[in-house]
């Protein structure tokens, strides 16, 4: 049962779009979306940002802080890609490399630096010249944030000869 003083409440507040929301059921997350619309960008896409794809490619063994080079695919394994692959994009996403174990050819976590950007998925093409069997593979990287690693090489791998070709990265970025 009602009392005279919500119903009245509710009739002064026909016209609020909040209380519209509210009684709507959409929660307070679109309920703070709307009464903040000036925070547009955010790490994740979210209310108020258009998400877009890009992409990156990065030579490991060097694995330069900076923006990757223009995507390709391995003749060997072309479809060693992330999903939503192109070729022949540079979409200048900045980034900072660290290898791991020392060396980039064995492994490496790729933190992305462009305000908007995060890793989504990533997929390596690991070469290991001395195997008796298949000489590439295709490996899967691990997203954290804002941080895809390509995990360090087995010693058995490493002993191989093996290394990572290029990283592959695609991301969702806000406009």
């Amino acid at each position: 049962m009602t009392n005279s003083e919500e119903v009245a409440a509710r009739e002064s507040v026909g016209h609020d779009r909040r209380a519209f929301l509210q009684r709507a059921a959409l929660g307070t997350v679109a309920i703070g979306a709307w009464v903040t619309p000036q925070v547009l960008f955010t790490a994740v896409a979210s209310a108020g940002c258009t998400p877009i794809t890009k992409l990156l490619q990065i030579v490991a063994c060097t694995c330069p802080s900076g923006a990757g080079s223009v995507t390709s695919t391995n003749p060997f394994l072309p479809l060693c890609v992330p999903a939503g692959w192109a070729v022949g994009r540079n979409d200048g996403v900045t980034f900072t490399c660290a290898a791991l174990s020392g060396n980039a050819c064995h492994g490496g976590a790729v933190t992305i630096t462009a305000a908007g950007c995060t890793p989504v998925s990533g997929r390596a093409v690991r070469f290991c010249p001395n195997a008796s069997g298949a000489k590439y593979a295709c490996v899967n990287g691990v997203v954290s944030g804002n941080t895809i690693t390509f995990p360090l090489l087995s010693a058995a791998q490493r002993a191989q000869g093996c290394t990572y070709l290029e990283y592959r990265i695609s991301l969702t970025c806000c406009r």
